[in-house]
C-alpha cells in the first residue's frame, strides 16, 4: 500500500485554514481607519445582522445596556462569525469576572471604561493578558472558535496567540485621566485608547454634548490626541453617527464609532414611515 499523502500525516489541526492575525488591530496600526457599530441592543441576531453590514469592528456594551455574559458570549459568536467584523466587549467595571467572561467568549478586544491612572492601567492589562505578562486565568474554550481556530490543538493555539491578537483598548473619560495620560500610556501592550466625550465633559463641569467648542474641552481632546501620538497609539472617540465619524478622522481618531444599532433601527423605522405616509424623506445622520 501507498503511503498517504504528506498533508495526511500531519494532526487534523492542519485541515483547519491558516488563523489570520486581528485584522483590526493590523490595520490601526497602519493608521488605517476603521469603522464600526455600537451594540446596546442584547440581541446576538440584531449582532449578526449589523455585522455583516460591512463594518470593521462591532462593540458589545456591557456597561450601558442589560446585556448579560451569556447573550454577550452569543453575541460575539454572532459577529464573529460574519468573518470580516471584530468584536470587541465593552466591560461594565474593572471587576475580573467581567474580563474573563468576555475574552472567554472569544472576545478579540476589551474596552475598559474609567482607567484614570498608571495603577488602574496595569491592572487592566494583567486581567487581558496571560502569564507571564498578566494573570489572566486558563479556560477559554470557546474563545479559540471566534478566532477561525479549529481541532485538537485549539486551545493551546489560541493562548500562544491571545497576549499578542487580544486588543486592551482604556477608555480616557474624566480630566484625571488627561491628566495622567502619559503614565497610563507609559505601561505597555495598550492596542489603542478609546475616548469617552459624554463623560469627560460631565468630569470638567461641561453640559455633555454630541458637539461641545467649550475651550477647556477642546484643549482636553487636542492633549490627548497629541500624548497618544506621539507614543504611536491609535485613537478611538465615540461618535453617534457616520457623518460625525468621518469629521473626527482629521482630528487624528481613527477607531471610530459610525453607527449604534439603536439608531439604526430607529432612523430606518422612521424614514420608511415617513414614505409609507407620503412625506418627503429627510437625510438621517
Amino acid at each position: 500500500m501507498l503511503p498517504p499523502p504528506p498533508h495526511h500525516v500531519h494532526s487534523p489541526r492542519t485541515f483547519s485554514p491558516p488563523v489570520p492575525h486581528n485584522r483590526l488591530k493590523a490595520r490601526l496600526r497602519d493608521g488605517i481607519p476603521v469603522f464600526g457599530v455600537w451594540l446596546t441592543i442584547p440581541s446576538p441576531i440584531t449582532a449578526r445582522v449589523l455585522a455583516t453590514q460591512g463594518f470593521d469592528w462591532a462593540c458589545i456594551d456591557m456597561e450601558h445596556s442589560p446585556t448579560n455574559p451569556s447573550v454577550m458570549a452569543e453575541m460575539v459568536s454572532a459577529v464573529a462569525s460574519s468573518g470580516t467584523c471584530t468584536p470587541i466587549v465593552r466591560v461594565p467595571s474593572h471587576s475580573p469576572e467581567w474580563f474573563k467572561w468576555a475574552l472567554d467568549a472569544g472576545a478579540h478586544g476589551i474596552i475598559v471604561p474609567m482607567v484614570n491612572t498608571r495603577n488602574e492601567m496595569e491592572r487592566v492589562k494583567r486581567l487581558c493578558k496571560y502569564p507571564p505578562e498578566g494573570s489572566r486565568s486558563y479556560g477559554a474554550f470557546f474563545a479559540p472558535q471566534a478566532f477561525g481556530i479549529r481541532g485538537p490543538a485549539a486551545m493551546s493555539e489560541y493562548s500562544e496567540r491571545a497576549n499578542r491578537d487580544v486588543m486592551v483598548i482604556p477608555q480616557i473619560e474624566s480630566a484625571e485621566a488627561v491628566s495622567n495620560l502619559p503614565e497610563i500610556l507609559s505601561v505597555g501592550g495598550i492596542d489603542a485608547i478609546f475616548v469617552g466625550p459624554y463623560d469627560l465633559q460631565a468630569s470638567m463641569g461641561i453640559k455633555p454634548a454630541e458637539e461641545h467648542f467649550d475651550p477647556r474641552l477642546l484643549s482636553a481632546l487636542n492633549s490627548i490626541v497629541q500624548t497618544a501620538e506621539a507614543r504611536h497609539i491609535p485613537r478611538g472617540i465615540y461618535a453617534s453617527s457616520g457623518s460625525m465619524a468621518r469629521s473626527k478622522i482629521q482630528l487624528g481618531y481613527t477607531l471610530l464609532v459610525a453607527a449604534t444599532d439603536i439608531g439604526c433601527l430607529s432612523a430606518s423605522a422612521a424614514e420608511n414611515l415617513l414614505r409609507a405616509r407620503g412625506g418627503e424623506s429627510r437625510q438621517y445622520r
